[in-house]
């Protein structure tokens, strides 16, 4: 088998060519949803602000009681709907929103939504559907945009292709690297787009400069988006270096003989605050059984993720005693990776220049796609305009 510079240069272009097509059409879908996810936080407040506004009256910023926020939004609850867990307002205007569970119109489904209740006046501001897991379309856009982002909107089957995919585009920008790499003396013209080029060879510099200068950024995206989507084997591979601690470990309360009335809110967040004295509460997640606990996540102030806090108490709902602590002391590497996965997936590690610089990645999959159709257009009128000329000649 003849494997010299050119015949192996012809099947990485291969490799590239029929990964790109087939992988990359999802990549695209998965770029511009990503887009789109940078700001999610934002444009769901924005689009839904009767829902997720409160305005402190008369500049009071002072929270009524969790107990009565709770009691409000408990009343709102329908028939056969099972409360989860409330989510605490990411600033001083924004709702508490409870999260529940009913069944679907299929019983082998359940759907999710929130009610959304107003900090300082304990009263519903609305409630929506935020997952139905049989007909993802009636999901809040965002959300739709988020499984489609990691899923396809297609469940688990979804997961698996965007993992799958995944794994593929890395092999894509791989030979795309190898395919771009110059020759001695030839890095400047590799590493440009020719001025007053022909539209065939600008179409070309601009596909290969893009390529190179996105590479990094891209095998990253790429990488920590198929860490998320198949977090149980990364997280072994991560573990042969470093363990990886499990994020929701199983506990469960004592139940006791008498009275099995479990604590009040306010006396978890009591034994919270005494743990925990500073940061911000994200979520509160409530006992789902008599032996269930309540898990309250309390963000630290110095913590990347700003969407989910890493410190969380596991609590006994009767007897208030801690069964199991999460915080930074007890990290190891591999933990440490996994915190700052998400936030640098999304650039929030990096704050709103890390956001825009992640948004404008996310339009690079469709650059490519497009230049690399276009090329492969090219090339094959190219070859046929060739075929062409030699029957005729024949």
């Amino acid at each position: 088998m003849d494997l010299s510079l050119k015949n192996r240069r012809k099947i990485w272009l291969k490799v590239h060519l029929y990964l790109g097509l087939f992988a990359g059409a999802i990549f695209v879908l998965i770029g511009l949803t990503g887009s789109l996810l940078v700001f999610e936080d934002a444009i769901d407040v924005w689009s839904n602000s009767k829902l997720m506004v409160a305005p402190a009256p008369g500049g009071n910023k002072r929270f009524l009681p969790l107990d009565e926020i709770v009691a409000s939004g408990m009343k709102a609850l329908p028939n056969k709907a099972k409360a989860l867990d409330l989510g605490f307002p990411r600033d001083s205007e924004r709702t508490f929103d409870l999260w529940f569970e009913q069944p679907s119109p299929n019983a082998d489904y359940f759907e999710r939504h929130q009610i959304f209740i107003n900090p300082y006046t304990a009263e519903i501001t609305g409630q929506r559907l935020l997952i139905d897991f049989q007909r993802p379309w009636r999901d809040p856009f965002m959300d739709f945009i988020l499984r489609l982002h990691y899923s396809l909107a297609l469940g688990s089957i979804g997961m698996n292709i965007v993992g799958w995919v995944g794994l593929a585009l890395f092999f894509t920008v791989l030979t795309g690297v190898i395919l771009w790499w110059p020759r001695s003396g030839k890095i400047s013209k590799a590493l440009t787009i020719k001025r007053n080029a022909s539209s065939e060879r600008l179409n070309f510099d601009l596909h290969k400069t893009f390529g190179f200068y996105s590479a990094i950024i891209l095998v990253f995206l790429i990488a920590s988006g198929v860490y998320l989507v198949f977090p149980k084997y990364a997280r072994g591979l991560v573990g042969i270096f470093s363990p990886v601690s499990r994020p929701w470990p199983d506990y469960q309360s004592v139940v006791p003989v008498g009275d099995k009335t479990p604590l009040s809110l306010v006396e978890i967040k009591r034994i919270t605050d005494a743990r925990f004295p500073d940061g911000e509460y994200r979520r509160i997640v409530f006992p789902q059984n008599e032996r269930g606990v309540y898990v309250v996540s309390k963000r630290a102030i110095d913590e990347v993720n700003q969407k989910k806090a890493y410190r969380r108490l596991w609590i006994d709902q009767y007897s208030g005693n801690i069964l199991h602590v999460r915080e930074h002391s007890t990290r190891t590497t591999g933990d440490i990776i996994e915190e700052w996965l998400f936030p640098l997936h999304t650039g929030e590690a990096f704050g709103m220049t890390g956001q825009i610089i992640i948004l404008s990645f996310g339009l690079t999959p469709l650059i490519l796609y497009v230049t690399g159709v276009i090329r492969w257009l090219q090339k094959n009128r190219a070859v046929n305009r060739k075929q062409g000329k030699c029957e005729a000649g024949g």
